[in-house]
C-alpha cells in the first residue's frame, strides 16, 4: 500500500505550501508530486523552490512559469497577467544553481497504482512545438471531449495536472483530474489530493488545509505588481470587476 500527495501551482505561496506539506506528512504520504509552477506570482518563490528541493520525497514537474525561470525568459507571456517587472524581481532572487535544477524537471512522470498507470504533468503537451513551448493552450471549457483530444497520445488510465488553477474531475477515455492551485485560491485553504493505492486498486480524495492567507496577502505588498497579481490570481478579480 502507498500514498501519494499531489499539489500544483504553488506559485511562491510559502505559507500555503508549508500547510499542505505538513498535512501530507501527518497523513503518511510516501511521495509528493508537484505538477508544475513552483515560482512566479506569489511572494516567496525561492523559499518554495528550496523547500521542495530539500525534501527527498518530492517529484517536481516542469510548469510554464518554471520554464520561464529556467530559460531566463522575463517578458510577459501571451495571455498571462504576470508583467515583466514581476518576473525580473522574482527571478532575480534566485541563482544559476537553482536555475540548473529547474532545467532538469521532467515534463511528466507516471506511477503504477493498482492495475492502472497514472500520468502526472502540468498540462497536455504539444507533439512537435515549433516555438519550443511544450504546452497546449488551456481548454477554457473543460470537457471529456476536449481532454480526450488533448491527451489522445497519452498512454495512461488517469491524468493529474494543473495550470488552470481550477479543480475538475472529468471522465472520458480516461480520468482527468485538475488538481487545482494549492497557492492561488480565493479562500484560506491550501488544496491538494491524496492518492491511496495498493497492488489491486487506487482512489483519491481532495483535501483543503487552512492557512494564514492574510499573511500571504501582506507579503504580496513587497513584490512588483503585487496587488494586481493578488487580485487576479488569488481573489479572481478582473480589472473591470475592481472598478464596479
Amino acid at each position: 500500500m502507498g500514498k501519494i500527495g499531489v499539489i500544483s501551482d504553488v506559485h511562491g505561496n510559502i505559507i500555503a505550501l508549508r500547510a499542505i506539506l505538513k498535512y501530507f506528512d501527518d497523513n503518511g504520504c510516501d511521495e509528493i508530486i508537484h505538477t508544475g509552477d513552483v515560482v512566479d506570482i506569489g511572494p516567496r518563490s525561492r523559499e518554495c523552490l528550496e523547500l521542495l528541493l530539500s525534501r527527498g520525497d518530492v517529484t517536481l514537474i516542469l510548469g510554464n512559469h518554471d520554464r520561464d525561470f529556467a530559460l531566463n525568459e522575463y517578458k510577459a507571456q501571451k495571455l498571462s497577467h504576470v508583467p515583466a517587472e514581476h518576473k525580473l524581481q522574482v527571478f532575480g532572487t534566485m541563482d544559476d544553481e537553482l536555475r540548473d535544477k529547474v532545467k532538469r524537471f521532467p515534463l511528466y512522470v507516471t506511477r503504477a497504482c493498482g492495475r492502472d498507470t497514472l500520468l502526472f504533468t502540468h498540462y497536455a503537451l504539444a507533439d512537435n512545438p515549433e516555438d519550443g513551448y511544450p504546452f497546449l493552450s488551456i481548454a477554457t471549457e473543460p470537457s471529456a471531449q476536449a481532454f480526450d483530444e488533448m491527451f489522445s497520445s497519452s498512454k495512461c488510465d488517469a491524468v493529474f495536472f494543473g495550470h488552470k488553477h481550477e479543480p475538475c474531475d472529468i471522465t472520458g477515455d480516461r480520468l482527468y483530474v485538475d488538481v487545482g492551485s494549492v497557492g492561488c485560491y480565493p479562500q484560506p485553504f491550501a488544496r491538494g489530493i491524496i492518492i491511496d493505492y495498493d497492488d489491486k486498486a487506487w482512489s483519491y480524495i481532495r483535501v483543503n488545509v487552512p492557512y494564514d492567507m492574510e499573511s500571504t496577502r501582506r507579503q504580496m505588498d513587497g513584490v512588483a505588481a503585487g496587488k494586481q497579481l493578488y487580485d487576479f490570481y488569488f481573489l479572481r478579480r478582473t480589472p473591470k470587476e475592481e472598478t464596479k
